[in-house]
């Protein structure tokens, strides 16, 4: 009966984790957030499988069918190697996002419980360890996370485990748990397991100095000790090079800059109140946790001490945030690893109070600090714009804290047996329960609705694909098209090995791809993160990047609809570049620098552009499209000073136009039609059979910075970010490539709120080249048996001496054999691979090999024999002691 007994907890705290799912996210949708989880976390996975499936390699160097082709190991964050994500293999029959939503809430379910184990494995009392496994469940980024960006803490039921191996290194001299955990750890999350590390390291300190509490420390014992313990944790990350080399080397080349902070800065104590209490990107605790910290600096015992302290430096020292996130920028998520260590602390505070280790005054102080603090944070908040609201909930939890803390004091003073879990950690948990879904974070519209989850994720969508892939043998690549909100689920989505799209959104990525179309072509951004690199609407990008097909549920202009799967369209366009050609028709990249917009960007119709001295390119490219300026069908929404003052006041949208442009003023989304007027009396060339074109450049200036800025011109929406948004776009000048129906001379322009300024306007009208036989003189004939992972091959006629060129993006660890014999690559377009090529009939090969693959398989080759070695090691240590002398 007892040891039924000792399995209530665990039952209880899954039948709650259940619940808390349900109450939180499930009523609202499916286990999935919008953010992230819907175009990273659960379609990365699926395209590692379904490449798996087509190679069988479990070892792959290139996705060639993401962002135009780039190193794999780009993607790397989102479980290449997981062990969570290696099981589906087994699994074909199962979509990958119900395997993600499974797999999360088991992996919650399974961070609770050994929470729990290991709070127990340390002699706390049930109770105790019960409540404290509610507060960690409850914290922030453990339900809202695992929903989401389940990155941030996927890793968590092997660092609980990993702790649990702490405990046994020193109490049985045993590494095998520690060491295999910190590996699994680092498989399933490497970027969070360097926190986790660190987390672990600080637990290894307080336990042995725990274990040595009676006795003396050396310097040299102490150095020798520290580096037997760390040896488990190098083995580990040596265990795990196969996969930590290449990433490394991928990611030195491809991460988004981070953000400019002073050296001084880095070393200031910074205590942000978010990134303890609720933040579902931060430790998401209440502030109890503020107070605990406070409390433990009080403490007496060196262990206490050791552990207390290293948290509190490492949580509030810039330079351990700058670090942790890889020195990019200082965010708070990184501080996720320390979730359990703090509730492990609030343990120990719980058990002082118990035992009446604490003062009155010395237990009460802490708590007075902690709401003198929060009220002095409140600026914090406001910056952020989130409003007055969550401080004001933080300053009254923390004094309800105080109150409880007063109440439990005078209440133990006159009876001894009071509940200290009661009154002091019980408040918290009510907190974390009732305030879960009134934060800005886990709101009901954060989550992914159960009909946005059939739309985006049915299998329509991959019968339609497989369709348009059918019956074509050239190589080309095949994009789905919808709104603003589906083409950001669709970022990364593949639904056949060999489908290729053109848009990416990963952390690290080609660089010279992301320049291309950010700064070179000039594409337009429809997303606040600069790393959301998505579908192009833009018709001369997508002819250039060989993009002939689209599957879209409404009309795409320029291409023509071929079939239909139900409601879904499959449209071609049959101008569209061969991802790989030969040419002679070029021009030099110095003089493709020189072309303005559009030029830069139509001129890619007309001729390649190699880095080599060439003969001058033919300019005529520069008449075909005529300016034109832009007015107002209906200005009555403009005035003069009078008008915008009035206005002002009043809060209406207004406008004005100026010298150059508009200026901006709305606190809702105004639409209004534009007219578009020849400037000269020179016409826009009009090619036979294609519609045209509107080119619209200008420059934004935005009167608030911290707040975003939308324009939308005939549905194509261009955004800029707000300046302190951690992955602000930069997108300043807003530039547009509009199909226009035959005779429609309007357009429509729809100005998103806000303050601002649009000037340096530039317009143009015409019509696209037909599809250009000197450019694309030779194509390429893919041998499809021969092409995959890292592997692409086919043969060409070449009629003249030229240039191989393809639209996919430049890296120098490709390698290129025309007959066998390797030829230097060369950056062709500014940004893809290309070479030179002589005519006549030839094989080429190109291959791609991730930097670091060969080291990091030998590294960990070496780390498995050294974790072995110590495993025999330990092994006969061990059975030494139980020898009768």
């Amino acid at each position: 009966m007892d040891k039924a007994k000792r399995y209530v907890p665990y039952l209880l705290l899954t039948g709650l984790t259940l619940f808390f799912c349900r109450m939180f996210v499930g009523r609202y949708g499916i286990f999935g957030a919008k953010v992230d989880w819907l175009s990273q976390h659960s379609v990365l996975p699926d395209y590692f499988r379904q490449q798996f499936y087509a190679t069988g390699k479990l070892f792959p160097e290139f996705a060639a069918n993401l962002g135009g082709g780039q190193n794999i190991y780009y993607f790397a964050y989102y479980g290449l190697y997981s062990p969570l994500i290696l099981p589906s293999y087994l699994l074909p029959f199962v979509k990958m996002s119900d395997y993600i939503m499974a797999v999360s809430v088991t992996g919650l379910i399974a961070s609770v419980l050994l929470f729990y184990y290991w709070l127990k494995s340390r002699k706390t009392d049930t109770g105790t360890a019960f409540i404290l496994s509610l507060m960690f469940l409850l914290a922030g980024p453990m339900i809202g996370q695992y929903s989401g960006q389940i990155m941030f803490v996927d890793y968590m039921p092997f660092l609980c485990l990993a702790l649990i191996g702490v405990d046994r290194y020193f109490e049985q001299e045993k590494s095998a748990l520690f060491t295999v955990s910190v590996f699994l750890m680092i498989m399933t999350s490497f970027y969070f397991s360097i926190g986790g590390m660190l987390a672990l390291v600080l637990y290894g300190l307080h336990r042995y100095f725990e274990q040595r509490e009676e006795c003396r420390v050396t310097v040299s014992a102490f150095l020798r000790d520290g580096l037997c313990f760390v040896r488990s944790m190098f083995l580990a990350v040596l265990m795990s090079c196969f996969f930590l080399v290449p990433t490394a080397l991928a990611l030195t080349g491809g991460r988004s800059k981070g953000q400019n902070t002073s050296l001084a800065a880095f070393f200031i104590p910074q205590i942000a109140v978010e990134r303890f209490a609720y933040s579902i990107y931060g430790i998401g605790l209440t502030t109890l946790v503020i107070t605990v910290l406070l409390t433990g600096l009080l403490y007496r015992k060196v262990y206490e001490k050791v552990l207390t302290y290293g948290c509190v430096i490492v949580l509030v020292i810039p330079v351990f945030a700058y670090l942790l996130n890889g020195g990019l920028y200082i965010r708070d998520k990184v501080f996720i690893p320390f979730l359990p260590l703090l509730c492990y602390l609030i343990g120990i505070y719980l058990e002082k109070c118990r035992k009446s280790e604490l003062s009155f005054i010395a237990g009460m102080i802490p708590y007075i600090i902690t709401t003198v603090f929060v009220y002095i944070a409140r600026n914090q908040f406001a910056s952020k714009g989130t409003g007055e609201s969550i401080w004001k909930a933080l300053l009254a939890e923390s004094i309800l804290f105080l109150i409880c803390y007063v109440l439990y004091c005078a209440m133990k003073r006159h009876r001894k047996e009071t509940k200290e879990i009661l009154m002091l950690a019980l408040p918290s948990v009510i907190c974390l329960a009732v305030t879960m879904n009134t934060f800005y974070q886990m709101k009901p519209d954060r989550y992914v609705s159960r009909k946005l989850y059939r739309d985006i994720a049915g299998e329509h969508n991959r019968y339609a694909v497989k369709e348009a892939l059918k019956n074509d043998d050239g190589y080309y690549r095949t994009e789905q098209v919808g709104n603003d909100d589906e083409n950001a689920a669709d970022l990364n989505r593949i639904w056949d090995v060999d489908q290729n799209i053109t848009s990416i959104y990963s952390s690290a990525y080609n660089p010279d791809y992301q320049t291309f179309r950010q700064k070179t072509f000039g594409l337009e951004e429809p997303f606040r993160n600069g790393m959301m690199q998505s579908v192009s609407k833009n018709p001369v990008f997508r002819r250039m990047m060989g993009v002939r097909y689209i599957v879209s549920d409404s009309d795409v202009p320029g291409y023509t609809l071929v079939k239909k799967c139900g409601t879904t369209g499959i449209y071609q366009n049959k101008d569209a570049a061969p991802v790989m050609y030969a040419t002679d028709c070029v021009m030099t990249e110095e003089e493709y620098k020189k072309l303005a917009f559009p030029y830069n960007q139509t001129a890619l119709l007309e001729y390649a552009v190699v880095e080599e001295h060439t003969e001058s390119s033919d300019q005529n490219i520069m008449t075909a499209y005529a300016p034109v300026s832009l007015k107002m069908v209906n200005n009555r929404t403009t005035g003069g000073a009078e008008q915008k003052n009035r206005n002002e006041i009043e809060g209406v949208t207004w406008m004005q136009e100026t010298k150059d442009g508009w200026k901006i003023q709305a606190k809702k989304m105004k639409k209004t039609r534009f007219s578009i007027r020849q400037v000269r009396q020179e016409t826009a060339q009009q090619q036979e059979g294609q519609k045209q074109i509107l080119f619209l450049s200008f420059r934004v200036d935005n009167a608030h910075p911290n707040k975003d800025v939308a324009v939308w011109v005939n549905g194509i929406r261009n955004k800029l970010s707000a300046t302190d948004h951690v992955y602000y776009n930069e997108n300043k000048t807003f530039t547009y490539a509009v199909p226009l129906k035959d005779g429609e001379d309007t357009i429509s322009v729809t100005f998103g709120k806000g303050k601002y300024q649009l000037s340096h306007v530039q317009a143009y009208l015409g019509s696209l080249p037909e599809r250009s036989e000197l450019l694309y003189q030779s194509e390429i004939q893919v041998d499809k048996k021969q092409t995959e992972d890292n592997v692409i091959q086919g043969t060409i006629h070449v009629k003249k001496d030229g240039w191989f060129i393809t639209s996919i993006p430049y890296d120098k660890h490709f390698k290129m054999f025309i007959d066998g014999k390797e030829t230097k690559i060369q950056k062709v377009n500014t940004a893809f691979l290309g070479c030179k090529i002589e005519s006549g009939n030839h094989e080429v090969k190109i291959i791609y090999h991730a930097p670091g693959t060969i080291t990091g398989k030998i590294l960990s080759l070496i780390g498995m024999a050294g974790f072995l070695s110590l495993l025999v090691r330990e092994k006969r240590k061990n059975r030494r002691k139980f020898i009768p002398r």
